[in-house]
């Protein structure tokens, strides 16, 4: 992808020299949902208190856009060739959109994916540069677009320089009334004072906004996070990741007691479920079968269950 002028000095372009498409990883005794990733970028200049990419990239506020196109292109469509349910998206290596002002992709994204239309794509974002999604003719019927969402006092300490959450749902609300899915992602759901009240506040805020019909995807993921990124959340002083009792698990990564887990997602769950629908798709991100079985035992806690069962809700809300 060329930029239309010089790039700014926090952004380069490079080859992708591995895949573009990768299964989208988990610890081991996580049960997947059979989502991929498709790697167009790396970077964010968001400073998230638990952003795992402190750890995983040299430097996170560097982003580096990949230059050959092409291969990519070729690459996935020989991938979806023999896969006719698959969820993919760019929100793994950096923000999908967060860049979209200085180094605009998300039209040519849809177009590519306009021509896949068995394919359901997501843009995973807590940007609001919906412009090119606002904009775009007729809108692609296989396209997502995904807010990560925590409580306002919450994200004033932990996801600093992003958007406000107030401001995220005013993008939601725009991109739900252009007729795109709308995915919401409550990862990593957090425990904090009066936490019950922050995120049931924050269920009511999005049962005024959204549309339930309108929901491709809703997860939950409780915070959890590797041991070498725990230097970088102590740069983050004012940081409340450390207020609830906090575990080492058989992956190495640092969670929250089970019996805290699981008054977590049921809390949420129910909040949910009484406040906008019973009907909206939610799952688990990172959890065992053990947890799956206690919070969604009407799901069979199987990779290409859970698949399914998300691709097919992705589907129907496009059609509503």
């Amino acid at each position: 992808m060329k930029a239309s002028g010089p790039l700014p000095p926090a952004l380069s372009e490079a080859p992708q020299k591995g895949a573009f498409v990768k299964h989208c990883p988990c610890s081991p005794g996580a049960v997947p949902c059979g989502y991929f990733n498709l790697n167009l970028h790396t970077g964010c200049p968001y400073d998230c208190s638990y952003c795992i990419l402190q750890a995983y990239l040299p430097d996170k506020n560097q982003a580096v856009f990949f230059s050959n196109w092409n291969d990519m292109e070729n690459e996935l469509i020989e991938f979806l060739a023999a896969r006719p349910e698959v969820r993919i998206g760019s929100g793994e290596l950096s923000d999908s959109l967060a860049y979209e002002l200085v180094r605009p992709g998300a039209a040519r994204v849809m177009e590519l994916f306009r021509k896949l239309p068995q394919t359901v794509f997501e843009f995973k974002t807590k940007a609001t540069h919906v412009q090119a999604l606002l904009t775009i003719g007729d809108v692609p019927g296989n396209i997502v677009v995904s807010w990560s969402l925590n409580p306002p006092a919450l994200s004033r300490v932990e996801e600093r320089m992003a958007p406000s959450t107030l401001s995220r749902l005013r993008a939601l609300a725009a991109v739900q009334e252009r007729g795109y899915r709308i995915g919401i992602h409550f990862d990593p759901l957090i425990l904090f004072p009066a936490w019950k009240t922050h995120y049931r506040e924050l269920i009511q805020r999005l049962a005024a906004v959204i549309r339930p019909e309108r929901i491709a995807w809703w997860s939950l993921g409780a915070l959890r996070f590797p041991p070498e990124l725990k230097k970088h959340i102590f740069k983050h002083r004012q940081s409340q990741l450390f207020w609830g009792e906090l575990i080492q698990g058989p992956d190495g990564k640092y969670r929250y007691f089970e019996p805290l887990r699981l008054e977590l997602f049921a809390f949420i769950k129910a909040e949910i479920r009484d406040r906008l629908s019973g009907e909206v798709p939610l799952y688990l991100c990172m959890e065992d079968r053990s947890t799956w079985g206690e919070i969604f035992p009407e799901i069979a806690a199987d990779e290409t269950v859970i698949n399914r069962y998300l691709y097919e809700a992705a589907r129907r809300s496009a059609k509503k």
